[in-house]
């Protein structure tokens, strides 16, 4: 029984698990329509084939007893475990406001969280300098995107 959780102190055996359930949750929002078919469908396929692969190599490290305990957490690392966390829940924040307000104000806000987070300074004026950086390179986006390329952008479905 401890060779089996062994297993999930494996990077192979755990990237496995990662992709597959990333490849099943891809795999079940795919829907019927013509544009969501070949793109979303190879690309969930490509997903399956590598979390087949890091499983079949963990397996075979498993039954040869060969498996490598990489996953060591040491104390240095808990800041950035807490920062990729942090970033995590900022990005699901971001997906809330792309359902409520539409593609350029959640990505305003993602920017503008983002860079106040990770910003090293915590003062007024940095705040201030990261929503002026982010209104600019969302401006910037803006234009580009909607005058140049003609790429249409989630809308709000709150606000109309």
């Amino acid at each position: 029984m401890t060779k089996f959780f062994k297993l999930f102190q494996d990077t192979d055996f755990l990237t496995g698990l990662l992709t597959l359930a990333i490849a099943s949750l891809s795999y079940a929002g795919i829907g019927d329509d013509m544009k969501d078919w070949v793109f979303p469908l190879m690309a969930c396929y490509t997903l399956f084939s590598i979390s087949a692969v890091f499983l079949i190599k963990s397996l075979i490290k498993f039954f040869q007893n060969n498996i490598e305990k990489n996953i060591i957490l040491s104390q240095e690392q808990i800041p950035s475990i807490l920062n990729v966390i942090f970033f995590s829940l900022i990005v699901f924040g971001f997906l809330f406001a792309l359902f409520a307000f539409g593609f350029w104000i959640a990505s305003l806000l993602l920017l503008w969280v983002s860079i106040s987070y990770f910003s090293v300074e915590k003062k007024v004026s940095t705040y201030i300098k990261s929503l002026v950086i982010s209104l600019i390179a969302c401006g910037v986006a803006y234009i580009v995107f909607t005058h140049i390329f003609y790429v249409p952008f989630p809308e709000s479905r709150i606000f109309g």
